[in-house]
């Protein structure tokens, strides 16, 4: 009786423990530039530490794996509440693994930078995977894609876009969620007209 009673027990443990971080994942602002040869990523994500102490966190960041021939360029990672670089961060075929200190109830920005090759085809934002390590739906996240590039042709998004604008040669898709839980990432497919 006690074995069946601690196998139901532990998964409901362990669903608490997810639920209920000492740092949480709460928002982010991601921006990708897409022109005829790469597409460059700047995001901003917010973190906050639950805990009336300090707290170190492993954080994840995916990047799409890049085909044979694409490749990435000019990693950087940013914590804008201590004005400093992350230099000490691994970069594995999934993602960008680093340690985040926190110190009491803070709420800590970091800024990730990279540019990547694109096959002419699509871009992926890894946005159902990055909310997905975290347990837990993103209270706030904003999207932007702009296109300067007028030989670049849109031919469907994962996302139907909450606004799309054209200024001065510049389109722009927005997508805005609140307590998002993707089922799927962001794609953008797309073609360069000859």
């Amino acid at each position: 009786m006690k074995k069946s009673l601690l196998i139901f027990l532990l998964p409901a443990f362990f669903a608490s423990t997810a639920y209920s971080q000492a740092v949480t994942f709460f928002k982010e602002n991601m921006q990708m530039k897409l022109d005829a040869e790469h597409v460059t990523v700047t995001g901003e994500y917010h973190f906050r530490n639950n805990y009336n102490a300090n707290f170190t966190q492993t954080v994840f960041f995916p990047l799409p794996l890049a085909p044979e021939g694409l490749k990435y360029d000019s990693v950087a990672i940013f914590d804008a509440s201590e004005q400093t670089c992350i230099t000490h961060y691994r970069k594995m075929p999934a993602g960008l693994f680093f340690q985040l200190t926190l110190h009491p109830q803070e709420a800590k920005t970091v800024r990730l930078y990279y540019v990547m090759d694109h096959d002419g085809r699509n871009v992926r934002y890894l946005v159902m995977t990055h909310v997905q390590y975290w347990h837990k739906s993103l209270a706030f996240g904003n999207y932007t894609l702009q296109i300067t590039d007028p030989s670049i042709v849109i031919d469907s998004v994962s996302y139907k876009p909450d606004e799309v604008k054209s200024d001065n040669n510049v389109t722009t898709h927005n997508w805005k969620k609140v307590n998002f839980n993707p089922d799927k990432e962001l794609d953008i497919w797309f073609h360069i007209k000859k």
